[in-house]
């Protein structure tokens, strides 16, 4: 069978023909049937205002009426539902809204049609439309709950099985109301109006029954859809709280509103301008949620809302209490006005202040403990500074990232991290970037996963609130860098003596060592060759030269052991430990001597503190008993020289030394030495 190959228009798809159709409908042409509902809606409403306004009715009674809420509903919720069934084609609250908008648009045109002041006076079907004017308003009643079940997806909260019996409500008021209009069609016309008295007999009686149903299902399908909301509130978190909130916001503004405008004659308008707020609630917080920070809205409004209140409060009662004191002065009530503004004006400040904390504790409180958390952080600046390392896990801590880690940047423009090693500033894959500090110089960067929408209030407050501490941790981390700079220095410097130290040791050995070895084994040749020629004293000359040189030979020898002994270079530091025990006068004992290797600084520098120890106990306390025990654990390696002699032992220059060399290598060097409890030196040395 050959094919038919159609062009497609722009902003279309091709879809599978659908049952009833010869070729199908594309998905956009059946969104599209949604947007004429809407502009029907709109010529619905706007023919019934038309009709409202021949039979000269005034324009107060549809404003404050029933009428202007439902002109309103039916021009923007079909809208409305429409561009959500664009965003969202599977949201059944764009149902819920046009149905919601059609029904009132058909309450004003039959209104309209059937007139008010003149009812059923000189239009076909007028009577018709009095029984559609009574009914219709309840369809939009009925439908309400399942606005508050469905937002904002569309579908029931957690816990669905519970949820139904709501939606049951909904159904239970619509089978009623369908009962309400098979029983009123014979009451149609005059019957029907305002003025009529009920109806009576045994239908009459039914039809009562019926909108009493109709009634009591709306309230119980609304407060179910309240208590939804509520559920929703507690167990989502994030977009859908943001719109929760929106859609709330938006709620209480229409009843504050609907509350002033039938409270005050002249204000009816603001009954419009109530249905208005809770439309526009849900079209920014079904599509542009992230239009507007919510959370910041409210807070401002509850914040200023209640100082306003409140300051206005202080200036009425000072004033009427002044002006009763101050009733017999002649300026009394110039008076008590400068002094009520006087009062309001230094109560305002610290009133405020103390409103934002209540507001932020109670309505945002992970914003205000996140902010607490790091002004406490800052508080003991002034006490013991926190580490860079410390403020970077708070941050992380508080925000909830635990990818977040900051970057200080120096005065050379180099960044370094919380330890003061040097970073590229390159921002990872998947992460983002935010400065800290001021515009022209940023303190710290902080590099973090991307932000939510509804997170972006609480990032910056938190960041407001630890740029101090980041300014601090930035000081730091330069010290950091500085003390890094002196530890490769003093490695270098420790480096150079270790290996002129090595080539002088080199050169004794290579050199005179053996120029004076070479000179004594030819003296002692020469002396046996020309042995026959030679006298006593000449033989008695050559021997003590030749000792001499000997004498010389193991002094150099003493001299290259003194700087380096050859156990420790070619067995270890154990072996030297045992080989320096054995040297000493008195003996010293060796614990834990160890039998295996480390790298030839940590044994240089371990060896060095040893023989330290050991010549300060023999100086010092010549009689006293000397133990060496030595640990490697958790990759590090102690070593402790311990006296019993009489202590109150002093850091001298050969500890300074020692301490310098222990440095170097990243130790620590102890000296404990108590009057009368002997002397302990300890020293730990990473080995890992």
């Amino acid at each position: 069978m050959p094919t038919l190959n159609l062009p497609l228009r722009a902003g279309t798809e091709a879809t599978a023909p659908s049952k009833g159709s010869h070729w199908g409908v594309t998905r956009p042409r059946r969104r599209s049937s949604w947007w004429w509902l809407s502009v029907l809606s709109v010529l619905v409403a706007g023919g019934g205002l038309v009709l409202l306004a021949q039979d000269g009715t005034p324009w107060q009674v549809v404003v404050t009426g029933q009428l202007g809420s439902s002109a309103v509903m039916a021009a923007t919720l079909p809208l409305i539902a429409a561009a959500l069934r664009v965003r969202a084609p599977g949201n059944r609250l764009a149902a819920v809204l046009l149905l919601t908008g059609l029904s009132r648009a058909g309450f004003v045109l039959a209104v309209g049609w059937g007139g008010i002041h003149d009812p059923l006076a000189d239009r076909p079907g007028a009577a018709v439309a009095s029984w559609i004017a009574l009914s219709v308003p309840f369809v939009a009643l009925a439908l309400a709950p399942l606005m508050l079940l469905w937002f904002p997806d569309g579908q029931l909260p957690d816990g669905r099985r519970r949820w139904r019996v709501a939606e049951g409500f909904t159904l239970l008021a619509l089978c009623a109301l369908a009962a309400l209009l098979a029983l009123t069609w014979r009451y149609r016309g005059a019957a029907l109006l305002d003025d009529a008295s009920p109806p009576e007999g045994v239908q009459g009686r039914l039809a009562v029954a019926a909108l009493v149903t109709v009634i009591v299902s709306c309230v119980c399908g609304l407060g179910a859809g309240a208590l939804s909301l509520f559920a929703r509130w507690r167990s989502e978190h994030g977009v859908v709280r943001q719109q929760l909130k929106w859609y709330l916001a938006g709620a209480v503004a229409a009843i504050a509103l609907n509350a002033a405008g039938d409270v005050v004659p002249t204000a009816g308008w603001l009954n419009l301008l109530g249905a208005l707020c809770v439309e526009a609630a849900i079209l920014i917080a079904v599509l542009r949620h992230n239009l507007w920070d919510i959370d910041r809205i409210l807070n401002r409004t509850v914040v200023y809302g209640t100082l306003s209140a409140v300051l206005a409060a202080i200036y009425v009662g000072s004033v009427l209490a002044l002006g009763v004191v101050l009733d017999d002065l002649n300026q009394g009530g110039a008076i008590a006005i400068a002094a009520s503004t006087l009062a309001v004006a230094s109560v305002a400040a610290p009133t405020r202040r103390r409103l934002q904390r209540r507001v932020d504790r109670r309505f945002d409180r992970r914003t205000f403990d996140a902010v607490s958390r790091i002004q406490q952080h800052a508080s003991k600046a002034s006490v013991s500074p926190p580490t860079p390392g410390e403020t970077e896990a708070l941050l992380s801590a508080v925000l909830r990232d635990p990818r977040l880690h900051v970057l200080y940047r120096c005065q050379d423009g180099l960044f370094v991290d919380a330890w003061g090693h040097p970073c590229d500033r390159t921002v990872p894959d998947g992460l983002t970037g935010t400065p800290v500090g001021q515009p022209d110089h940023e303190d710290a960067l902080v590099i973090h996963a991307p932000i939510a929408t509804h997170e972006a209030a609480l990032w910056q407050a938190v960041l407001r609130a630890a740029r101090p501490c980041l300014s601090q941790a930035r000081l730091q981390a330069e010290v950091l860098v500085q003390l890094a700079a002196v530890q490769r220095s003093r490695n270098r410097i420790v480096e150079a003596s270790d290996a002129e130290r090595r080539r002088i040791e080199r050169n004794l050995h290579d050199g005179a060592q053996q120029r004076l070895v070479s000179l004594a084994l030819r003296m002692r040749t020469e002396q046996r060759r020309h042995a026959p020629t030679l006298g006593p004293e000449a033989m008695r000359i050559i021997d003590e030269a030749v000792d001499e040189l000997r004498g010389s030979v193991e002094d150099l020898r003493a001299l290259a052991a003194g700087l380096l002994p050859g156990s420790l270079v070619s067995e270890g530091l154990g072996p030297a430990l045992q080989e320096m025990a054995l040297r000493h006068p008195q003996g010293v004992r060796v614990l834990n001597a160890l039998n295996h290797r480390h790298s030839q600084s940590v044994e240089e520098v371990a060896w060095f503190v040893a023989a330290e120890g050991v010549a300060n106990a023999v100086k010092h306390a010549s009689q006293a008993r000397v133990c060496i025990e030595v640990g490697c654990a958790a990759g590090s390696l102690s070593l402790l020289v311990r006296d019993d002699g009489a202590g109150g032992a002093v850091e001298g220059a050969g500890l300074i030394g020692l301490q310098d060399r222990v440095r170097a290598c990243s130790g620590a060097l102890e000296l404990r030495s108590p009057s009368g409890d002997g002397t302990t030196l300890t020293v730990v040395l990473p080995c890992a």
